[in-house]
């Protein structure tokens, strides 16, 4: 396999835990709409890694609907963390810092990927796409990564989904609203199980885990500003947690603004398509009485 793809990217700086992080940086309309054609690296080396320039793009031959490129392991490794994913067979792919910041490395002929990024005390926000067919192919919303190594995949309308094997079955790790208070609850219970959510003791969502574990379940009603409960039932267990709910506040110029709460994480960010949207990555299960 092809070594894992070093860079050395400026470290965004955050204020006290105690205060809302809010992450300026010089943000560009082709990074928020997607890394247009103008940001795309050069193809260079064999499963090498490129220095962080900006160039043309490859020669690969492109397929009629190309398949996005996806993150899907992070692990903690010396002096950093190890991102891995996959993506079509030999083709150049990109991860990138809202300050333009980027690293390059290719796929194997199995379509797997990594990158070492380095260990950082401030949250940092990161853009997955690959070079195929002379274009940029953008993976679905960004990699979030907090202190210490937590990386939750931001999706853009909800379904945010922590990249976390070990927690306990059923577990509720994301939550995603939009100034409207429309939400989603996402996380993990056995395979295939149906799940029952209530919110203050009131039923606001049915749903199936997919084969690997996962959920998304859409609320059917909007959140209001404030504390609220939340209770997923499933056949092999109940989990209980609390979050607070409070409208957006513009960024500005910034792509996203991160606060740590309770044991998680409020993340304020711009999703692709220039909306703004919450995602709180809960903290642990409130005990149960």
């Amino acid at each position: 396999m092809d070594p894992p793809a070093r860079f050395r990217m400026r470290r965004l700086e955050v204020k006290s835990p105690t205060e809302r992080s809010r992450v300026q940086s010089d943000i560009t309309p082709l990074f928020v709409a997607g890394l247009g054609s103008a940001l795309l690296l050069a193809l260079t080396g064999c499963g090498q890694s490129a220095p962080l320039a900006n160039a043309d793009a490859g020669t690969n031959a492109a397929p009629a609907y190309p398949t996005p490129p996806e993150l899907t392991g992070v692990a903690k490794v010396a002096g950093g963390l190890q991102l891995s994913g996959v993506a079509m067979p030999n083709l150049a792919v990109r991860l990138a810092t809202p300050s333009g910041a980027a690293g390059l490395t290719n796929a194997d002929a199995d379509g797997r990927w990594r990158f070492v990024v380095p260990a950082s005390v401030s949250p940092r926000l990161f853009s997955l796409s690959m070079a195929e067919g002379g274009r940029v192919v953008q993976a679905a919303g960004y990699l979030f990564v907090a202190p210490g190594g937590v990386a939750t995949k931001l999706r853009a309308g909800g379904g945010s989904a922590l990249l976390d094997g070990g927690a306990s079955l059923p577990s509720l790790q994301t939550l995603d609203y939009d100034d409207k208070g429309a939400a989603t609850l996402a996380g993990r219970a056995g395979p295939g199980e149906t799940l029952s959510l209530r919110v203050d003791g009131v039923e606001r969502a049915q749903g199936q885990a997919s084969a690997d574990g996962r959920f998304v379940l859409a609320l059917n009603m909007p959140l209001t500003d404030g504390d609220h409960d939340f209770d997923l039932a499933s056949p092999t267990g109940e989990v209980e947690v609390h979050a607070s709910i409070n409208r957006l506040t513009p960024l500005g110029t910034s792509l996203f603004a991160a606060t740590p709460v309770g044991g998680g994480w409020r993340v304020d960010w711009l999703t692709p398509g220039g909306g703004e949207q919450t995602t709180v990555i809960l903290g642990p299960p409130a005990p149960r009485t």
